[in-house]
């Protein structure tokens, strides 16, 4: 329940107790009648809304995060263009794949999958 609707129904539950506190108040059967069905709803709209914001509370949220990382190295950057190893056609970026904790590559031409490995810098 967002705030605007939580604070709509407490404000509503607040003037149903004070409505049914004056028909509580007033003699005869009939109001004091009234003025517990009153107040009755309005601890049933009390209950309501805090039972719904423990409920939103428990459920987890999920938070984006985004990140503007600067990648430099040691030495000169370059970017190479990455060719499949069977066939030699061009790979892009929607044809490499991370699985499992290893980066594989998938070439939309022949159909190989092979695991990309870095070579060493030294």
């Amino acid at each position: 329940m967002n705030r605007v609707a939580y604070a709509l129904v407490i404000a509503l539950a607040v003037f149903l107790i004070l409505l049914g506190g004056i028909f509580v108040i007033a003699s005869g059967v009939e109001n004091i009648a009234t003025g517990a069905v009153l107040i009755g709803i309005a601890v049933a709209l009390i209950f309501f809304a805090y039972r719904s914001e423990r409920i939103e509370a428990s459920r987890p949220r999920l938070i984006n995060q985004t990140f503007n990382v600067k990648m430099s190295g040691s030495g000169q950057l370059e970017q190479k263009r990455l060719t499949c190893r069977s066939c030699g056609a061009p790979l892009e970026d929607k044809d490499i794949k991370v699985v499992q904790g290893g980066v594989m590559v998938t070439c939309p031409y022949c159909g190989s999958i092979y695991a990309l490995e870095e070579a060493p810098k030294w």
